[in-house]
């Protein structure tokens, strides 16, 4: 299924970038408020996945070139969407000048970010009570 994705304005978007984020992570897997906003929401490029006119899902990057807060709504879940965020996500980073991106990944997908090149390093640690393990990609 292909989908738009394209990067977002927070400003102007971040009502549908929250309703996401609050669905999935907020609700969904329980992760605490005021755990799921944080300091780098401004300066985050933000992007969104649109079904037609509906936004199913949101991701960013930050400026020290981590990809975060991939988030698919799970009506929209099992269609290649948040592949394809991931993919747009990483290709905006490139043409930024960036040679590689970082993530957090949830330990239980960390087989999808495999299948997108990006490599597992280091131990599993907890975020949000949450298994995570940091994985990297190279860019090229």
């Amino acid at each position: 299924m292909a989908a738009l994705v394209r990067p977002a304005d927070w400003q102007k978007e971040k009502e549908s970038i929250r309703t996401i984020r609050e669905t999935v992570f907020v609700q969904e897997q329980k992760v605490p408020a005021d755990l799921e906003w944080d300091n780098q929401e401004e300066s985050s490029q933000h992007f969104l996945v649109f079904n037609g006119d509906v936004a199913v899902g949101t991701g960013r990057l930050s400026k020290s070139g981590k990809v975060g807060r991939m988030a698919i709504m799970p009506s929209a879940r099992g269609k290649g969407l948040g592949a394809q965020l991931l993919k747009a996500i990483c290709d905006f980073a490139k043409q930024q000048g960036f040679r590689s991106v970082y993530l957090h990944a949830q330990q239980h997908a960390e087989g999808f970010y495999i299948r997108s090149g990006f490599i597992p390093e280091g131990e599993t640690f907890y975020e949000a009570n949450i298994p995570h393990i940091k994985m990297i990609r190279q860019l090229h």
